[in-house]
């Protein structure tokens, strides 16, 4: 059971991975509109690595906990120890998942503190494609 599931995780996070390569990590270098990458695509490339990392890695990861939290939690049948363990891990899961987004959240403010990071445009709209943040490079 855990190969299936090592080779199930592996080929989405291959597959997720192959379209941030088509899409481009940085808007510099070779065959692009700017040959030369500066200190600010240093930074893109950062909000794209993490922006992948949150989209592609920690929600999936996070809904697939909750469902075996859940699932456990629901056929415990009265068993204390593996009621223990359900919240446990919903609890884990939850608590990790503020802490990320706190993080992430913080570092993204602190950067449009300094002036390097701007609010997305349509930020409600769509924050899924483009974040809550864009770091404009010149």
């Amino acid at each position: 059971m855990k190969k299936i599931f090592l080779i199930i995780f592996l080929a989405f996070l291959f597959l997720s991975f192959s379209q941030v390569q088509a899409d481009g990590l940085v808007p510099c270098g070779p065959g692009t509109n700017k040959p030369v990458c500066e200190l600010c695509d240093l930074f893109v490339l950062l909000d794209s690595i993490i922006d992948f990392i949150l989209r592609n890695i920690i929600i999936p990861l996070a809904v697939l906990l909750l469902v075996i939290g859940g699932g456990l939690f629901i056929f415990s049948a009265g068993n204390p120890a593996r009621l223990d363990q359900a919240k446990s891990i919903l609890t884990s899961v939850v608590i990790g998942l503020i802490v990320i987004f706190a993080a992430w959240l913080i570092l993204g403010l602190f950067f449009h503190a300094i002036g390097l990071a701007n609010w997305t445009t349509n930020i409600y709209q769509n924050w899924w494609e483009k974040g809550f943040f864009e770091i404009p490079c010149q």
